[in-house]
């Protein structure tokens, strides 16, 4: 994308600079939606357990990462958030466990749950989405399509996405892991039961509570520790 050279002159200097940022502003917000559909489309079952093959973790650049891009193709300082799993994970949890209609991940709460800027999708207010690193190789995305009318479930998406699409291990994300999710859950009343797929390879674990279903798929934290289970995305259906 080009942009105007900025002025010699100081006033002109003041306005173009004011237009640049009004400019990336706009990119970014763009680029956060940019993956909404093709993501919320996806198999919720996409990732299984064990360790994933190189690309599978990730299927977009993140959300949180295309700012950190736009704003450097300015030279500009990036203003990625960033936050640790731990963190995040102990926020979704509250927010899941306070799930009971589609309202309760409206834009407006999603804000409130994640202390995060969430960008809506001006063409379509049914879509927004935040993010936010965790190191440099590990960001996190939460995106939403909100119902239809005619009684389709609004959608919830959070996933860890390796940045670097090499399978990289999930020992850096993975102190809140599966079994500390799958703990929280069934304390806030949901029921939980492993889907299987071909040659009783499991796809993900479903939790159910009322209208609520979450599904969570998991992976081996690394090729040393296949055994532990990390959650890698989570999939909420209100």
């Amino acid at each position: 994308m080009q942009y105007s050279a900025i002025a010699s002159s100081s006033s002109n200097a003041e306005s173009a600079k004011h237009r640049r940022m009004n400019t990336i502003r706009l990119v970014f917000a763009s680029a956060l939606l940019a993956t909404l559909t093709t993501s919320c489309a996806q198999s919720p079952g996409a990732l299984a357990q064990g360790k994933s093959s190189p690309g599978t973790a990730s299927s977009s650049t993140s959300i949180a990462n295309k700012k950190s891009m736009e704003t450097s193709d300015q030279n500009a300082s990036p203003e990625v958030p960033q936050m640790t799993a731990e963190e995040i994970s102990r926020r979704m949890l509250d927010l899941m466990g306070k799930i009971k209609t589609a309202e309760d991940i409206s834009a407006k709460n999603l804000e409130i749950a994640t202390g995060l800027k969430v960008y809506v999708n001006a063409d379509n207010p049914g879509k927004y989405a935040t993010g936010a690193k965790i190191t440099d190789t590990w960001f996190f995305n939460i995106k939403v399509i909100s119902g239809s009318k005619d009684g389709k479930a609004s959608r919830l998406i959070f996933s860890f996405d390796d940045q670097t699409h090499s399978g990289a291990d999930m020992t850096s994300i993975c102190k809140v892991d599966f079994d500390a999710y799958k703990k929280r859950l069934i304390e806030f009343g949901f029921q939980s039961e492993p889907y299987y797929g071909e040659h009783n390879r499991l796809i993900y674990w479903n939790f159910s509570r009322g209208k609520v279903e979450l599904q969570i798929s998991i992976r081996g934290e690394s090729d040393e520790n296949v055994k532990h289970d990390c959650v890698s995305m989570i999939v909420i259906d209100v």
